[in-house]
């Protein structure tokens, strides 16, 4: 979700804020500090489940998931808690975005005391635990103009011709870089490792295109392309062109990720322009096999934060049914700020995946739902390390009120304890699987 530039100007992009560990966690020189997290100011009540299946088997036809990144990678309790719920998706929540992997050049290495050490070392410890739980992994992210190392920020703003050439080159040599590293992966494993990719993230501006203004995401790979097919942003065609270069004999699905679809007060605006832009792709010619859509549910949002009417986002999932696309529900959470009783807030988060999942499990399109975090604990909504953070910005973006308590928006509490959220998710599911 773009949920840090709200009006009055930009601010750090909610990965950023939320992922300050990124490809450093498995190299001693590069190992930072745990991120600083707000922690709920009571423990929880117990609660026991009461949906015994895991959330990976309750529905055959859905495939469920989490994301891992940074500190979550190696996190031994939470990964013996993920693994009970069987999920059928990872997600590499930040390994594969331009930053990550380019952090200095284009070459895949980042530099620290006077060392070299490769960038795909996240990546493939994901998938190391993905194999071990039995998951494949989904790609995310690999184009977005937030996340970008300094050095092609710098490149931009020359915009120079010779600059131009340089940042396209570089955007091109992304796709090979993965795209190469995978099939090494799929050769040594003797499996397709990765069968989904996110080629483009976020390319829409809500907070703009809700004002009439530009509906496009400024960044350094927007300028450096010629506008595409109907004035579309041009990176947009070259990223997707580019996979099928690199990526196309992998049987790959490539699919478009964007934010605050799901909502009323974008969800107005977001829809008729994702579909338009969906339109020129596959007018295009270019292969567009899904669409991704966040979720990153916001009560206050609605127009009745108690009662959220989903039926016009339905409308918008058949309409994108109607293209032939199948559809990920990407980065499922509930942010529950505008609540301070622990007891009301669990409530309101579990009436909102339930409510929210069944409208998405009700279209046959949807293929894919995974949870951004799965445990509290790690949710990028807890980010406290300073005044910019999300917990301390969450007012200003999310209309939380003047107080607000540490969220809880995910299916297991930061003790690693299920809650009602993740019942309210399986019943959900169930209802898909008992249709």
């Amino acid at each position: 979700m773009n949920a840090s530039n709200p009006p009055g100007g930009p601010g750090p992009s909610r990965r950023a804020l939320c992922a300050g560990l990124i490809g450093a966690l498995a190299f001693p020189p590069l190992r930072a500090a745990a991120e600083k997290r707000c922690r709920d100011a009571t423990r929880a009540p117990a609660y026991a489940r009461a949906v015994p299946t895991a959330l990976g088997d309750v529905d055959p036809r859905i495939l469920w998931g989490a994301h891992l990144e940074g500190e979550s990678i190696y996190d031994q309790a939470f990964l013996a808690a993920l693994q009970k719920e069987k999920p059928r998706v990872i997600v590499m929540g930040s390994s594969l975005k331009y930053g990550s992997l380019h952090p200095v050049s284009t070459a895949c290495e980042r530099k620290a005391d006077g060392k070299t050490y490769s960038t795909w070392t996240e990546v493939d410890d994901i998938v190391d635990v993905a194999t071990r739980i039995g998951a494949k992994v989904r790609g995310d992210a690999l184009i977005w103009n937030d996340w970008l190392p300094d050095w092609v920020k710098a490149l931009a703003k020359t915009k120079s011709k010779a600059a131009r050439a340089r940042l396209a080159g570089a955007f091109e040599s992304h796709f090979a870089d993965v795209f190469a590293h995978f099939a090494t992966l799929d050769r040594d494993r003797g499996a397709q490792i990765m069968p989904w990719c996110g080629l483009v993230n976020e390319p829409l501006e809500p907070w703009s295109l809700v004002t009439g203004h530009d509906r496009w995401r400024q960044g350094p790979w927007l300028s450096a392309f010629e506008p595409g097919p109907g004035g579309a942003p041009g990176y947009i065609f070259k990223a997707f062109e580019f996979a099928e270069k690199y990526g196309g004999p992998t049987k790959t699905a490539f699919y478009l990720n964007e934010a605050n679809c799901e909502s009323d007060r974008f969800g107005r605006a977001m829809r008729p322009a994702l579909l338009e832009l969906v339109d020129q792709l596959l007018h295009a010619g270019r292969k567009l096999d899904a669409v991704g859509l966040e979720a990153h549910l916001v009560p206050q949002w609605m127009d009745d934060p108690r009662r959220p009417d989903w039926k016009p986002f339905k409308a918008f999932l058949d309409d994108l049914a109607a293209r032939g696309l199948q559809i990920y529900i990407t980065e499922l959470d509930v942010n529950d700020c505008m609540i301070e009783d622990m007891t009301e807030r669990d409530k309101l988060v579990a009436d909102y995946v339930h409510g929210f999942v069944a409208t998405c499990v009700s279209c046959t399109a949807v293929k894919m739902i995974t949870s951004w975090d799965f445990s509290d604990n790690y949710s990028w909504y807890r980010a406290d390390e300073g005044p910019s953070s999300t917990f301390r910005t969450l007012g200003r973006w999310a209309n939380c009120g003047p107080r607000w308590a540490c969220p809880r928006p995910t299916p297991y509490d930061e003790n690693l304890a299920p809650k009602s959220a993740r019942d309210a998710l399986a019943r959900a599911l169930s209802g898909s699987a008992n249709r």
